[in-house]
């Protein structure tokens, strides 16, 4: 009998370095049970939480029809991606009254919340809890859906995730867990294809046709513009 795929979300977080345009890449861990070494965006399955959270004014993704037609379930997926994307790397997708993401920059912030990263990751607080706490908000105008992959029936653990895409947060920097991701890079979504190409990084297939499809654009923001057309 074949495994039900996990409900599942990613965001590849893209920036500009002068000219070019990277992508955060982060490994995973050796001995984990689901592609152990290999390179993934952040990401993770969905929890109840993100099923429960309500946010208004949202804009739906194009392509609804990837969510059963559901703008309550297109939403759960964005969250989810929004609150593992902090878990996993610390970037906060997140903003305040005036569209502004928190500065995580100091020694104080960056303290306070790789504590609360650890405390939603151990489910002592919820996510949308330290939002509150925050007086932040999901950045959902900020992550703009792309395309949806499931993992074929004859692997032993399965997902049915959604790609979104963000433009990375400027007074942030990045950080794996430790746990399950070990290493992170900036890459371009080009270098990082040919090093695959190499035999020198570990990808899976949806997150080549990911870099793939971000291979096309120069600029972080070209990306974004791509989505709002």
């Amino acid at each position: 009998m074949f495994n039900t795929p996990r409900k599942a979300s990613t965001i590849s977080i893209v920036k500009n370095n002068s000219d070019k345009m990277e992508v955060l890449l982060m490994r995973r861990h050796l001995n984990d049970r689901f592609l152990p070494d290999y390179l993934v965006f952040p990401g993770g399955a969905v929890d109840q939480q993100d099923l429960d959270y309500r946010i208004t004014g949202v804009k739906p993704a194009l392509n609804l029809k990837d969510f059963d037609g559901s703008l309550d379930i297109y939403i759960s997926f964005l969250i989810c991606g929004i609150r593992e994307t902090f878990e996993e790397s610390g970037f906060l997708l997140a903003v305040d009254d005036e569209g502004n993401y928190p500065a995580i920059s100091t020694e104080q912030s960056i303290k306070k919340f790789d504590a609360y990263r650890r405390d939603v990751f151990t489910k002592k607080i919820s996510f949308g809890e330290m939002l509150k706490r925050e007086n932040l908000s999901p950045a959902a105008g900020n992550c703009f859906y792309m395309n949806r992959w499931i993992t074929p029936p004859f692997s032993n653990i399965r997902y049915d995730t959604r790609f979104f895409t963000a433009i990375a947060p400027e007074n942030q920097e990045p950080s794996h867990d430790g746990d399950e991701l070990v290493d992170l890079m900036w890459m371009t979504p080009a270098e990082s294809l040919i090093d695959y190409r190499k035999d020198k990084i570990k990808l899976v297939m949806p997150t080549i046709k990911t870099l793939e499809f971000l291979s096309r654009f120069e600029q972080s923001e070209d990306v974004i513009k791509h989505f709002q057309e």
